[in-house]
């Protein structure tokens, strides 16, 4: 729900000087913008794979550097992506987060040069490129571009051309201090300018997406919903993520982290090419039609499906389910804060979904003789659809996980929306 012009703000703007306008002291939510363009540079470069503008093997996030391309004769490509929100700027040998990225160029250059084929700076701002009538030495040197072709025309670094020279010998003090690793960085070194920052998710849905196989003749709404989830299909690969029993317990790389994580970091342009031919396929959703759950009102849920389970002979997995219960509660109220304008049809598709899938199996169940064995029938159903529909059509269900899925089950069978096979009567049977 989105917030009313009328309504005030609680405790007003943050960081506000005496009352005067104040610019804020706490910018995470521009960090988090930050980030989803970095995701959306890694979707650009799955995409040059999948249009096939470039060939490579697997894209790896956040392992070594920002992106590392693998290429199909085992060498690399690194990338670094750095944005900059000041108008109109260009990148000079000035600007601290250009040396950072060269700095960090010439640490790999010196580990793992010989398979490294070139060396990557995307930023949403083009490097400083001098006009025909520039003449001051100093204004010439501070450009990145006419170095980085200095370098590649010379044969050794002493024989780079002037103003240059003086420009790659201060680097070379602001970087790794050895010239002959930044000689041969600079020379692998290539600019990327992306879209810009406050453009760039209509950018990637005009210009990206429908040029990826299949998807010309998508909606724009489709196109937008492809966007997002390939985003997320980066952005889950940035994170240090462990699915599976490795979640409980580990085999660690000698960095210290587990290597089901770093196995995580990988995206390969087949399975991106998967995710798309997914998204293709048209996704019901479900409108608000009354039949939610309350979030984060927990008295009495957890007795009334205690009950519905004992009755139908599941008693023994009461404890199990009631957990999922009360970490899917949590798991949503979490969701709403960090996605509050689109919670409600987050939580409308969410709910549906799980309930129209349980009260399905239900009715495939009614002729289920045994009644002992009926609720235990309908609950391993359950459990089995709502894992298929967490990693077989992650779209419908909102990329929540298969616990969240069977939480929900539990809330809804705790707020009498359905009973498992066997409906609540006035004697209980133990079926514990």
């Amino acid at each position: 729900m989105r917030q009313q012009n009328n309504q005030s703000i609680p405790l007003g703007l943050p960081d506000q000087m005496q009352g005067l306008a104040t610019a804020p002291i706490d910018r995470g939510d521009e960090t988090q913008e930050r980030f989803r363009y970095q995701w959306a540079i890694g979707v650009w470069l799955l995409a040059q794979s999948l249009t096939g503008e470039r060939t490579f093997r697997a894209l790896w996030c956040e392992h070594h550097d920002d992106y590392l391309l693998e290429l199909p004769t085992g060498r690399y490509i690194a990338v670094q992506v750095k944005t900059d929100s000041r108008e109109n700027i260009r990148w000079r040998w000035c600007d601290n987060a250009l040396v950072d990225s060269i700095t960090r160029f010439c640490a790999f250059e010196r580990q793992h040069g010989t398979i490294i084929d070139s060396y990557e700076f995307f930023s949403n701002a083009p490097p400083y490129v001098p006009a025909v009538t520039t003449r001051k030495e100093s204004t010439l040197a501070a450009s990145p571009k006419r170095l980085t072709e200095c370098c590649a025309r010379a044969s050794t670094y002493s024989s780079i051309e002037q103003p240059y020279l003086n420009a790659f010998t201060n680097l070379v003090d602001k970087t790794c201090g050895d010239a002959s690793t930044l000689f041969a960085v600079l020379r692998k070194l290539r600019f990327a300018q992306g879209p810009v920052l406050r453009g760039y998710e209509d950018a990637l849905t005009a210009s990206v997406i429908p040029k990826l196989p299949g998807c010309v003749s998508l909606t724009t709404i489709s196109c937008c919903h492809l966007r997002d989830e390939l985003i997320g299909l980066v952005q889950g690969a940035c994170r240090l993520r462990i699915d599976g029993i490795d979640g409980a317990v580990a085999y660690l790389a000698t960095n210290g982290r587990p290597e089901a994580a770093l196995r995580g970091k990988c995206i390969t342009p087949e399975s991106a090419a998967e995710l798309i031919a997914r998204a293709q396929q048209p996704h019901f959703r479900f409108v608000d039609s009354g039949a939610g759950i309350r979030i984060g009102t927990t008295a009495g849920r957890a007795e009334v499906l205690n009950r519905k389970m004992r009755n139908a002979y599941l008693g023994s997995q009461y404890e199990s389910l009631r957990m999922r219960m009360d970490s899917a509660d949590q798991r949503l109220m979490e969701r709403a804060l960090v996605e509050p304008y689109d919670f409600e049809a987050i939580a409308t598709q969410l709910v549906s979904t799980v309930l129209v899938e349980c009260k399905d199996i239900e009715a495939m169940n009614f002729d289920h003789l045994d009644e002992k064995t009926r609720g235990l029938a309908i609950y391993k159903q359950i459990l089995l659809r709502m894992d298929s529909l967490a990693k077989e059509e992650p779209e419908q269900v909102c990329r929540e996980p298969k616990d969240t899925l069977m939480g929900i089950a539990g809330m809804l069978s705790g707020e009498c929306k359905f009973a498992w096979g066997t409906p609540l009567e006035e004697d209980e049977k133990d079926g514990t």
